[in-house]
């Protein structure tokens, strides 16, 4: 994934997440969950998704202070459905 702030995101490259934009506090990323993306019960893994949420948050935060870095001390999601899956 190509970030404008000059660092590269490997798992996330791995996971096929795409930036759209990132600015002011903000971040727009795009994820369709692959079969290989998914849990035993056929839908997307709860930690590919926390995963993109991370991302997310990373990329907005570093979008106000693109030297710096950031990491997740906590995180915490509840699903409420299922994430669809890219047919294949």
């Amino acid at each position: 994934m190509s970030l404008g702030f000059h660092a590269s995101i490997p798992f996330a490259d791995h996971l096929g997440f795409t930036l759209e934009r990132f600015e002011g506090g903000e971040s727009t990323l795009h994820f369709l969950p692959r079969p290989e993306h998914c849990n035993s019960f056929g839908v997307a893994h709860g930690g590919a998704l926390m995963t993109f949420l991370d991302v997310i948050m990373a990329t907005a935060a570093r979008s106000m202070q693109p030297d710096s870095g950031a990491v997740t001390i906590e995180m915490k999601s509840s699903f409420m459905r299922p994430a669809p899956v890219a047919p294949g």
